[in-house]
């Protein structure tokens, strides 16, 4: 395969030669939608609310279950210090819009994991004065929660997440360590209503807020305070936001763009990718990163793009897992002479 490659230094084109690595199939049977990092153990979640534990190489940890039978907006996770049985936990976000109802819980990652109740269960409990509360299964706790969640992170051994009437931090217990309103940013107050938070990241300056409309604010993680606070005109809209202490920050804009920032007080740079980009890694020399129908790199040499047939939902350690539930190695590739 050839694709184009532009140099960010000369404006050359290159011709670059894409040497695919074999294809695996994995055993999954549903619709994947993301991938929550973890030390050696994954968790890919689906569309409805499947989950599964994953090595790097994308093998099957266990069964494919589902603890509770509404969609997964989102996962992470994080040591469970002083919890029994379990080194980690994965805490994830429910949510259903049908029911309006959204809950958070922790799943022990060192245990077995089985499936809870059904919907049609948990449709009697909700219609029901008198009806049992349904929980996620194999949860270590859970909370309902009383407003709309939208984006989760961690900092530490702690959980930070978004709803629409504030971010709050809660400990791998559940204890609340604090709470805090929306950031506002006066740049953007004219499209607050339609904005929302795509991005909670930590960082070694704390943790960074980051709103659809290019709103970041950096709070610090011993209060919530706001000790940080900008708007970054992208002239598109923040999908998805991704940190590395060695690449710096990797921006995923709606439009088929991404942006890099070295230090997020610092100017940024936009690249044209030609497609969405959905999940991102920086592997200690280049952004790697997959998404609509494309796979692509940033080095300090340049840009490189190639296509593929499918959509590539998650990037772990080079592998890459698409929508159908494929998995590829990414690329490997080698550079011809530079053409004018």
């Amino acid at each position: 395969m050839k694709v184009f490659v532009s140099s960010i230094f000369s404006g050359t084109l290159s011709i670059v030669v894409l040497l695919r690595g074999p294809v695996k199939r994995s055993e999954v049977n549903f619709a994947p939608v993301r991938i929550s990092r973890g030390d050696g153990i994954h968790v890919l979640s689906g569309t409805q609310g499947e989950l599964v534990k994953i090595n790097p190489e994308g093998v099957l940890l266990g069964e494919v279950v589902t603890p509770f039978p509404t969609p997964i907006i989102d996962g992470v996770i994080i040591e469970s210090e002083g919890l029994p049985n379990t080194s980690h936990i994965w805490v994830g976000i429910w949510l259903d819009r049908e029911f309006r109802q959204a809950r958070i819980a922790a799943l022990p990652i060192d245990m077995e994991w089985i499936t809870g109740s059904s919907r049609e269960d948990l449709r009697n409990a909700i219609s029901s004065l008198n009806g049992a509360e349904i929980a996620p299964s194999n949860s270590m706790w859970n909370r309902v929660m009383d407003s709309e969640p939208m984006k989760m992170g961690k900092y530490g051994s702690s959980v930070v997440f978004a709803t629409v009437s504030g971010v709050y931090m809660i400990d791998c217990n559940a204890n609340e360590v604090w709470r805090g309103l929306l950031p506002r940013w006066p740049e953007i107050s004219n499209i607050s209503a339609y904005d929302e938070i795509v991005g909670v990241v930590e960082f070694s300056g704390g943790v960074a807020i980051w709103s659809k409309a290019g709103g970041v604010s950096v709070l610090d993680p011993s209060n919530g305070l706001e000790i940080f606070s900008r708007v970054i005109e992208f002239g598109d809209s923040v999908a998805n936001v991704i940190f590395s202490e060695d690449g710096g920050w990797f921006v995923m804009l709606h439009e088929g763009s991404i942006a890099t920032i070295d230090k997020i007080e610092g100017e940024h740079r936009i690249y044209r990718t030609g497609g969405p980009v959905l999940d991102a890694e920086f592997n200690g020399e280049e952004w790697r990163w997959t998404g609509w129908r494309h796979d692509g790199a940033l080095s300090s040499t340049g840009l490189v793009v190639s296509e593929r047939d499918n959509v590539g939902i998650s990037i772990i350690d080079g592998n890459i897992l698409a929508n159908d539930g494929s998995w590829s190695k990414f690329g490997c590739y080698s550079e011809s002479p530079a053409m004018e």
